[in-house]
């Protein structure tokens, strides 16, 4: 009948052995710490930088797509009837908004300053996502009946409200206009947002009295849902096609492109740094391995008197073991803590990015670094427990 290996014994054991050559036990925990630390931060790297692109996108709209007249000639720019026919014709949109931009300027505190007009309709806010930070938006009574209002920006708000005299109004083309909220985008559009710094939002119909054809710049669409995204942007692309001559003239592009690029970036970034933090590992791995081979030699002797009084292979096996998986365990603990540390830390200097710490960070962080200490503590626990007693007890 075997025995039991006596577990209380050898942990004693072991942590007897560690602490007799505590000094270069600390060093050598030191390597995994900055290992396993190393692992965990990049995980969290990688989650948080791929939920903060996602996070910006959602802000923008996952199911936006943007209509573009690219190099259209003015007979096949897009136009009203066009953006009718994907609003009745094409299945899977839920919203479309024209834009008709213009640019006047505006004398501000004795400077003259350029202004982005933005002709649009009500369904331009759910759309855009534009956040509307007092009073209201234009709705259909504004387009129906022509009404001169408009909503800006923060930073235009804010200068015309520095002038004593200001009263509520903007004057645009020698249009007056009757400031009605203030908005802001939730986030750009990654480079194709139409929105500047001095920026006002006009009902499409009063635009018309300063740019009377019924064209359209671009037209921004909602589809129903993320899923039929690239389904419905080809189909406005074909009918926008079929629409003028059969000429591809039309730019449709979606966000899904750039989601994508960034999701195949996060995954190469993250993969190039798992890469380095296992090298990391590795390193560690074989500092520990050197470590308990030098052990296993200075206790050569001690081994032999071990096997000459019946100490079985089992036991000096698990207890040379041990004392590794505690020299991983320590670095191991240690290296988690700063690794999530470091991270919760940038919460202290910026909310600008979510910094999640998920659990499998720690749980794979902590087991490969044990799966790291016992791999490479095999070696020097196997050598202990093979060694000849006689030859042991010889060993000077």
């Amino acid at each position: 009948m075997k025995s039991k290996i006596p577990i209380i014994e050898i942990l004693r054991s072991a942590h007897q052995a560690l602490l007799r050559n505590w000094g270069r036990t600390i060093l050598t925990s030191l390597s995994m710490v900055v290992g396993t630390a190393s692992l965990v931060l990049v995980v969290v790297t990688g989650i948080s930088g791929r939920n903060y692109v996602l996070e910006l996108i959602r802000g923008v709209g996952t199911n936006l797509i943007i209509i573009s007249n690219n190099e259209a000639p003015a007979v096949d720019r897009i136009n009203i009837e066009d953006l009718k026919a994907i609003q009745t014709e094409v299945p899977g949109v839920d919203s479309a908004a024209p834009v008709v931009t213009s640019f006047p300027t505006i004398t501000l505190n004795g400077i003259a300053r350029g202004v982005t007009l933005i002709g649009t309709t009500p369904e331009y806010q759910p759309v855009r996502n534009i956040d509307v930070i007092r009073g209201d938006f234009i709705d259909q009574n504004d387009l129906r009946y022509r009404n001169k209002v408009c909503l800006i920006t923060t930073p235009f708000a804010e200068r015309l409200e520095q002038d004593p005299f200001y009263e509520g109004y903007v004057t645009l083309y020698g249009i007056r206009f009757s400031v009605i909220g203030v908005f802001k985008e939730r986030t750009d559009t990654f480079g194709n947002t139409e929105v500047s710094e001095y920026s006002a939002i006009v009902p499409l119909n009063v635009v018309r009295s300063f740019k009377p054809d019924d064209t359209i710049d671009f037209i921004y669409a909602s589809a129903e849902s993320m899923g039929v995204v690239p389904q419905v942007s080809d189909a406005i692309e074909k009918l926008l096609i079929k629409r003028h001559r059969n000429q591809d003239f039309y730019g449709v592009t979606t966000l899904s492109e750039i989601l994508n690029a960034a999701n195949k970036i996060s995954l190469g970034l993250t993969l190039v740094l798992l890469v380095i933090a296992a090298i990391s590992l590795i390193a560690s791995g074989i500092s520990i391995m050197n470590v308990m081979l030098i052990t296993v030699t200075e206790r050569t002797r001690e081994i032999g008197v071990k096997k000459s009084i019946g100490a079985y292979r089992r036991v000096l096996l698990t207890e040379f073991l041990v004392e590794a998986l505690i020299l991983s365990f320590g670095g191991g603990l240690v290296g988690i803590l700063l690794g999530v540390a470091t991270p919760y830390s940038v919460r202290f200097f910026t909310t600008a990015i979510k910094i999640e710490i998920p659990v499998i960070a720690v749980v794979l962080g902590f087991g490969v670094t044990l799966l790291v200490g016992l791999t490479f503590g095999m070696l020097p626990a196997l050598k202990a427990s093979r060694m000849n007693p006689v030859e042991a007890l010889r060993y000077e």
